[in-house]
């Protein structure tokens, strides 16, 4: 018998570490489910590009010890490695150079001066718009923003052995991503609170797995017709990993962001709603079950093709899934959310929440045993 969510919190808080009168012992949803469940691979040059490209961009932007230390902690590459298993090391080290990339130009807008300032966030913007602008003949490098010249180096790359199309829509994936990530700070700077389905949308623009799906294409040597990239199946699979992506995020970041007075996450959007913290996981979780199971619904509606076509599609569903998969194994593989606690988050779903934090960001507190 499945035990109940009851029986399930009252095991968890017995492995977890007994909350004060100010906190609270929250259970997080069951996210190893359905495909998620399976034990990833690694590619098998991932320590030595991990290495590589990590000196690479703490070199070319001036780290100091401690920003490098956070950075290799962190972990990126495990992710892109239990992705892209099977990859060329070439096309490897590019994706692992993005992924060192985008986590710190998206910290620069989560957490970091640009938060809040809509007007240099434009620039960092229109900037990057701008490297691409020349088909990646010429692999900018400056001084002057040092991460943009991560950003251009790997352009060029990706340029340089793709086809006009994966150019084309590795373009427009890069611009709907830093176009949702404006959003994103206008929407912080401002008093508008979207509805829930408008802030999904929203989310799924900002956190970074469009440009992913066309690296894809880019490591694998696909060429997928505009008949497959246009038809609905693809792109509802296409929008299921980039919520899936997101729901995981939010679920297991809420803590950090708490404390970072980040209120860009799920779990924080149903608090200022009036949800506690534990109802807002439980309405995660329904999210999160449905849309894997949305997920067989569309795969079964993809079209057929004809062998030559379909072998590739099958190779983008299933990286795909790869991608939403090793998201996750890396968010409990990583410390970067819960520290020298991630094994015991990670056995007992337990994480403690503090009513004092939750009371200084507006959100909702936990209810009281009269409550109901």
């Amino acid at each position: 018998m499945t035990p109940s969510v009851k029986d399930q919190s009252a095991s968890a808080q017995q492995g977890a570490l007994a909350p004060s009168q100010h906190e609270e012992i929250v259970l997080l949803p069951d996210l190893f489910v359905s495909f998620h469940s399976q034990e990833p691979r690694f590619h098998p040059k991932y320590q030595q590009v991990k290495q590589e490209s990590e000196s690479w961009i703490a070199n070319l932007c001036h780290y100091d010890e401690k920003s490098y230390k956070k950075h290799v902690k962190a972990d990126f590459p495990s992710f892109i490695a239990m992705w892209v298993h099977d990859v060329e090391p070439e096309d490897f080290r590019t994706i692992v150079d993005w992924s060192n990339w985008v986590f710190d130009f998206d910290d620069m807008f989560d957490e970091g001066f640009l938060q809040k300032n809509p007007e240099q966030a434009k620039i960092q913007v229109t900037n990057l718009k701008n490297v691409m602008s020349d088909n990646g003949s010429n692999p900018m490098m400056t001084s002057e923003d040092p991460l943009l010249s991560v950003f251009a180096s790997v352009w060029h790359r990706l340029a340089k052995r793709s086809s006009e199309g994966v150019r084309k829509r590795f373009i427009e994936a890069s611009i709907d991503y830093v176009d949702g990530v404006l959003r994103q700070v206008e929407v912080v700077a401002s008093a508008v609170r979207p509805d829930e389905e408008e802030y999904i949308a929203m989310r799924r623009r900002s956190i970074g797995v469009t440009p992913c799906l066309v690296f894809i294409e880019y490591c694998y040597g696909l060429d997928l017709p505009d008949e497959v990239a246009q038809d609905a199946a693809i792109q509802q699979l296409q929008k299921l990993a980039k919520e899936l992506v997101v729901i995981q995020n939010d679920a297991v970041s809420f803590l950090k962001e708490l404390a970072d007075g980040i209120d860009q996450n799920l779990v924080a959007f149903y608090g200022r709603r009036g949800l506690p913290p534990q109802e807002a996981y439980d309405r995660i979780d329904i999210l999160y079950k449905a849309r894997c199971r949305q997920w067989y619904l569309a795969w079964a509606d993809v079209p057929q093709w004809g062998e030559a076509i379909d072998k590739q599609v099958q190779k983008y569903i299933h990286s795909m899934q790869a991608l939403v998969a090793a998201n996750l194994h890396w968010s409990f593989r990583s410390t970067r959310y819960f520290g020298e606690k991630t094994d015991q988050v990670r056995q007992t779903r337990a994480i403690t929440v503090s009513s004092e934090q939750l009371l200084k960001n507006g959100l909702a507190q936990p209810r009281k045993k009269s409550d109901g």
